[in-house]
């Protein structure tokens, strides 16, 4: 199983995301870092654990429509891989962000998408290789506009997705992000290994310690976002370093193909 360590961020800064309630963000601190500067946190978490995935919602276009590329170029300059939330809403915003870094996935996510006719649009534009599909819940429910995805359960929505080949799927609960409350998607991720075992299966919000990673990987996850946890010091490099290292063995699906 992988680790992606999360940065949040808004206008220069990296942000402490807590609950999904935007408005009350407050920037990151992060380790030793004595600012909340994205650049500097990304190098020194790398440097310290090895990490270069990583996911970056950029809360400037969830928000505001105003999207945060200059930075965003910045860290993928600095040598990180990056799975992007620019907070894709309509076709029209892909034009508008232009250019995405070479190395790096979109993610199309149900917490902003008007409709499941802009999913269409948007996988039919885009190579789906480099599309992440963001199911987005709150308190387990789906976080969408109203009745973007026409009624569909959580399992057809995935269904639908993975049918225009978009193979790999976040499953985040806004609610758990930056609150240490535990596996809130657990039973909804478990359902989904079941039921679509070849996709690649990330999830994230609410990890506390190293029980909760092990308790994922023995669900079959590819890979969970680490923000909070991470970036306050829960896990050292040595408890995480089965999950930062390639070819250890397991007998877990996630670690065979990750």
């Amino acid at each position: 199983m992988k680790i992606y360590p999360v940065l949040d961020l808004l206008g220069d800064r990296a942000v402490h995301a807590i609950g999904g309630i935007r408005h009350e963000y407050q920037p990151l601190q992060s380790l030793d870092c004595e600012t909340p500067c994205p650049i500097e946190i990304s190098s020194r978490i790398r440097e310290r654990f090895g990490l270069t995935d990583w996911y970056v919602a950029d809360l400037n276009g969830i928000v505001h429509r105003d999207w945060n590329r200059r930075l965003i170029a910045r860290l993928a300059e600095n040598g990180l891989s990056l799975r992007v939330d620019w907070g894709l809403c309509d076709v029209e915003d892909l034009f508008e962000i232009g250019e995405c870094p070479a190395d790096s996935r979109m993610i199309i996510a149900t917490e902003v998408l008007r409709d499941r006719s802009v999913f269409d649009a948007l996988s039919g534009m885009m190579d789906p290789a480099r599309i992440t599909f963001s199911l987005d819940l709150i308190q387990g429910a789906l976080n969408a506009p109203h009745d973007a995805w026409h009624g569909l359960s959580i399992e057809e929505i995935v269904g639908y997705v993975a049918e225009r080949g978009v193979r790999e799927i976040i499953v985040l609960d806004l609610a758990y992000v930056g609150c240490s409350l535990g596996l809130g998607t657990l039973p909804v991720c478990e359902r989904l290994r079941e039921q679509f075992p070849d996709l690649e299966l990330i999830t994230g919000g609410g990890v506390r310690d190293l029980d909760d990673l092990r308790r994922l990987e023995e669900a079959g996850l590819d890979a969970v976002l680490l923000g909070s946890s991470l970036h306050s010091g829960v896990f050292s490099p040595e408890c995480l370093s089965r999950f930062t290292q390639t070819g250890v063995e397991s007998v877990t699906r996630s670690n065979i193909n990750g």
